[in-house]
């Protein structure tokens, strides 16, 4: 049931605006602009019918504060006028009004005029809704691109933005940043052994492992099959080296329980810092290269170059 709030300083307008009202209308009343801004606040009706002459508050005073104010500011104010004030709505206009009817009032304008609004008043709050579901869902399919579906975390194309923004802000600070390049060992071997729903698992396990093991500001991605790629925003090689070894760790103790067979997982970590070279591949390169030396060394372990 949409909800008018009548205005009026004078109880017999009042009465006559609820007997010439046709419509099933929840109706309030206020009496001044003071109890106007109040009742509207409070009871958020989906139109006001203000009277522009009244002590203390007038209703031109009355709807510009509620124009000001940001839950009330949508509700549509059409004046209540004498002909003789016809020439004082510009200033009603300029409050925010959307309408007048005059006095003594004619029962066909003024339900017209009530319909109108409250019909484009639904119409915007629909309008509203739509582009908010529009919003909602394009901002879903945002994230649905920058995620990788089975592990969660953010994907290969979310990860190079990053960087970019990355070396963007480094250009300005100075200040360094480092990437962590992570492979799980003999990750085929457990593709072959114990199937892909169990790979699956594996990588799930490994990437909540990672994900437990990183600060908030640092930035996770399935980098691709076995691989994962870190971003640690402010932090030089021998702190990335650090978080490196923890990781591991966090990796090494992980448990993994799939079709009742236990399998055991490690990881080997390339770790590299930024050399400021403006080219995100050559510092992924020197991940990569790191994560090759530490896999020839015996892998399960973290190496920097």
């Amino acid at each position: 049931m949409q909800k008018i709030l009548i205005v009026d300083d004078v109880p017999a307008n009042i009465k006559i605006l609820r007997e010439l009202l046709v419509g099933n209308y929840q109706l309030y009343v206020a009496t001044n602009g003071k109890m106007a801004v109040e009742v509207a606040e409070t009871r958020l009706p989906d139109l006001i019918l203000m009277d522009v002459m009244m002590p203390e508050v007038d209703g031109i005073t009355a709807c510009g504060i509620l124009r000001s104010r940001s839950q009330t500011a949508g509700i549509p104010v059409i004046f209540i006028t004498a002909k003789s004030e016809v020439d004082d709505m510009v200033r009603g206009f300029e409050a925010g009004g959307v309408d007048y009817v005059t006095k003594p009032f004619n029962p066909s304008e003024l339900n017209a005029r009530v319909k109108t609004h409250l019909e484009l008043k639904r119409t915007r709050e629909q309008l509203q809704l739509r582009n908010e579901q529009l919003n909602d869902a394009n901002e879903k399919l945002h994230v649905a691109a920058m995620t990788d579906p089975l592990t969660e975390l953010r994907n290969r194309r979310y990860m190079t933005m990053k960087i970019d923004e990355e070396m963007a802000r480094v250009t300005r600070s100075q200040r360094v940043f480092s990437l962590i390049l992570v492979d799980i060992d003999h990750f085929k071997k457990v593709n072959d052994q114990y199937g892909h729903e169990c790979g699956d698992q594996v990588l799930k396990q490994v990437s909540e492992a990672l994900r437990a093991g990183i600060r908030e500001q640092d930035h996770l991605a399935r980098w691709g099959g076995e691989e994962f790629l870190i971003l640690l925003p402010e932090t030089d090689v021998h702190g990335a080296m650090l978080v490196a070894e923890r990781l591991r760790e966090n990796t090494e103790e992980t448990q993994v329980v799939c079709q009742k067979h236990e399998i055991k997982v490690t990881a080997t970590f390339g770790v590299t810092e930024y050399d400021q070279s403006g080219n995100m591949d050559n510092s992924i390169r020197e991940a990569d290269n790191a994560l090759y030396l530490g896999k020839k060394r015996g892998r399960n372990r973290v190496t920097a170059l």
